[in-house]
């Protein structure tokens, strides 16, 4: 979107330039609007937070505010019974990649 922007401008630039606006004392003023096709996606991208080390349930609640999902391994034979016992051993992918809103990010728990 940020290059359709900058084509724009460039374009505005060399049409007035075209049209003798560096020559003369009237001014022209060319405006080109550019828009994406109908069937153009925005595809909105979020840093994956980093929660290695955090109790499970502050560490599910920071990935899903920034939209998130989140897949829970691990917990032993009966699971994750509550969040709060549990400790963010590892996490997939790591924090600081950039993915697509909605993902999944997978978390792997451990005793605490």
């Amino acid at each position: 979107m940020a290059l359709a922007a900058a084509l724009a401008a460039l374009a505005g630039v060399l049409i007035t330039l075209a049209l003798g606006g560096g020559h003369s004392d009237t001014i022209r003023t060319v405006t080109v609007t550019t828009h994406p096709p109908p069937d153009a996606t925005l595809v909105a991208k979020t840093a994956v937070p980093s929660v290695v080390g955090e109790r499970l349930d502050v560490a599910k609640d920071r990935v899903r505010r920034t939209g998130f999902i989140v897949l829970v391994e691990g917990g032993g034979i009966l699971g994750v019974l509550r969040d709060r016992n549990w400790q963010v051993e590892s996490q997939d992918p790591v924090g600081g990649k950039v993915l697509e809103t909605g993902s999944t990010v997978h978390l792997r728990v451990e005793r605490r």
